[in-house]
């Protein structure tokens, strides 16, 4: 399923309807996950899984007005990404970073925004706590029970901080963790 996503992003992302369709099914879930971290314009948010549509960057940069740094390993995503937000005037605020998020050492970064397709999760939150500042807010986006088998997830053995429930088809929850 996630590369079907994947192939599909790429596909859509110099499409403009379907890339603000494709944006505006995201925006209630970033809004939940805004208040969820406290995420404010001070903040600099690592999006990691930005995909070729990064629609999380996009939001995080329009209602907050947060730095973005948008991740991803894939450097088609990451061209096509870049060159579609130039293309709508969409680029502000938002870096692009082509990086395995379980493995490089981000840059300094109070907060960060997991996608749905990223893997492996515990061990990106293994990552992600050990390089985040101290009060470091880390959202993960949780797939629904349905969709355990398409999407990693993280188990119960790393208890979070807070809970957001999502009404996405896929997604089931976002839930938060604080470096601490």
């Amino acid at each position: 399923m996630t590369n079907t996503f994947q192939s599909w992003e790429k596909m859509c992302c110099n499409i403009t309807p379907l890339f603000k369709l494709y944006n505006m099914l995201y925006s209630k879930v970033v809004k939940k996950e805004i208040f969820l971290g406290s995420l404010s314009k001070n903040d600099v948010i690592l999006n990691i899984g930005c995909g070729a549509i990064p629609f999380t960057a996009v939001h995080l940069s329009s209602i907050i007005g947060a730095k973005v740094i948008a991740v991803d390993k894939d450097e088609e995503a990451i061209e096509k990404a870049s060159y579609t937000l130039e293309k709508h005037n969409l680029a502000d605020n938002i870096e692009f970073v082509k990086a395995d998020a379980s493995e490089f050492a981000p840059v300094s970064f109070t907060a960060s925004i997991v996608a749905l397709q990223v893997e492996p999760k515990e061990k990106i939150l293994d990552n992600l706590l050990s390089h985040g500042e101290n009060g470091a807010r880390i959202i993960f986006r949780q797939p629904r029970d349905v969709f355990k088998t398409q999407y990693d997830y993280i188990s119960k053995a790393y208890p979070p901080d807070a809970v957001v429930s999502q009404s996405m088809k896929t997604i089931d929850k976002s839930i938060l963790y604080i470096k601490k």
